[in-house]
């Protein structure tokens, strides 16, 4: 038999982390790398099948990641390096809300640090996030601190840890949307859906109407197959983004979820 086909060759700079891939939604270990693509022959490279690639996040699951040809990584890398530097100086200046480009609310420091941290990290601009939390404590933002220990823990799959310092933030800011939403997406990936719901229900007591919390409160009712609360979701969902009523995976569950709980949903 011959075997044949082509995969990434000559892997550098490997770096490993946690997280839901984009492409199966499955949270598992990924790994990002700069590697090419070569034909093989019995495992034996041969051919180059493109160019030598940033691969960001690559699924230990289904082994899909992102891929971003090397020449066009170092304007990219500019721009993380350029706006981690001027959040720092801003933060340094006693600022924890920063306006950015065509935003016209400022955001907090702690979820843009919390935000930009993987990719920071996966491009080896830090190692930890230790630096960014000593500037966030020496201006006494210990808020800002701890959402960005809990992303840091995310990363490190540590998602115990994590769900404390969210918790903590959350003792700190208790009407942040951000930290109880986040809760709720730790406690649901560590099965634990009880917490997750009252982390969730706590969202929706603050704001009725935030879709991505429905979603994920949607996600509980369909792994538990209570096919009468996936009916009152998705009709929820579908008040709030009819666009969607069209999307043909959502549809599926929510037939599915109408026949079973003899329930006729309001979109069926």
């Amino acid at each position: 038999m011959i075997i044949y086909g082509s995969r990434m060759y000559f892997k550098e700079n490997v770096v490993k982390s946690n997280g839901t891939c984009e492409h199966c939604g499955h949270y598992t270990s990924q790994t990002s790398y700069e590697a090419r693509k070569f034909g093989h022959l019995y495992f034996i490279p041969l051919i180059p099948a493109g160019p030598r690639s940033q691969i960001l996040n690559e699924c230990g699951k289904c082994g899909t990641g992102t891929h971003i040809p090397l020449e066009k990584m170092e304007p990219i890398r500019n721009d993380i390096r350029s706006n981690f530097k001027n959040w720092i100086e801003q933060v340094q200046s006693g600022k924890n809300e920063i306006h950015l480009e065509d935003d016209p609310e400022p955001v907090n420091v702690g979820i843009l640090f919390s935000g930009a941290l993987e990719n920071l990290y996966l491009l080896q601009e830090i190692d930890d996030a230790n630096s960014i939390l000593a500037v966030l404590k020496s201006q006494e933002m210990h808020h800002e601190a701890e959402v960005v220990s809990a992303r840091w823990h995310e990363i490190q799959g540590n998602l115990d840890r994590a769900v404390q310092n969210y918790q903590a933030a959350h003792e700190l800011s208790p009407e942040a949307i951000f930290i109880l939403y986040r809760i709720g997406k730790m406690e649901r990936l560590m099965g634990k859906s009880g917490k997750a719901m009252q982390a969730f229900e706590k969202c929706l007591s603050i704001e009725p109407d935030n879709l991505d919390v429905i979603v994920e409160i949607a996600g509980i009712h369909e792994n538990a197959n209570d096919y009468p609360k996936i009916v009152e979701t998705y009709d929820k969902i579908y008040e709030l983004r009819p666009d969607l009523v069209s999307e043909k995976g959502m549809k599926k569950v929510y037939k599915k979820a109408c026949k079973k709980s003899g329930v006729e949903g309001t979109y069926l």
